[in-house]
């Protein structure tokens, strides 16, 4: 995956932080740090049989995403293991099944209007409690 796919962070207020020397700036509160928090900040496309969009994840949906890995293991990874195991860790997170809750807000940007989505949850497909809250609807119907 190209791009950014995190920010350095104060642990203490998830506000973005600055590399000064071998210290961290947080320019909101002026203070210095000795250690930061690398936060998710991805781009996903979802896509089921109506069609594909295109979605953002903060942190805590990050790392669900990501297999249950944290921005620090992950960055970790890249640093020490090369970008092929980097590449490996996106390539595993890809084609899961997921139900989402999602946050979608119209947005106009230089005379184009989009929707921005927004994963406010997520979990894995339980295909057990899916099926059975399928049958039920169709009881409820007196189809079957």
């Amino acid at each position: 995956r190209d791009g950014t796919w995190c920010y350095t962070a104060n642990p203490a207020n998830k506000k973005k932080v600055i590399e000064n020397g071998d210290k961290w700036l947080d320019e909101s509160t002026g203070t210095m740090l000795d250690q930061c928090e690398r936060r998710y900040i991805l781009g996903a496309v979802a896509s089921d049989h109506t069609g594909s969009t295109w979605l953002s994840s903060f942190n805590d949906q990050g790392i669900k995403l990501m297999c249950g890995k944290t921005a620090d293991e992950l960055y970790e990874i890249q640093n020490s293991s090369g970008d092929g195991a980097f590449q490996g860790v996106f390539q595993e997170a890809n084609f899961m099944p997921y139900v989402f809750k999602l946050r979608a807000k119209s947005e106009t940007w230089q005379d184009e209007t989009r929707v921005k989505c927004v994963i406010q949850e997520l979990e894995p497909l339980n295909f057990k409690t899916g099926s059975a809250e399928l049958l039920q609807m169709i009881h409820a119907y007196g189809v079957a």
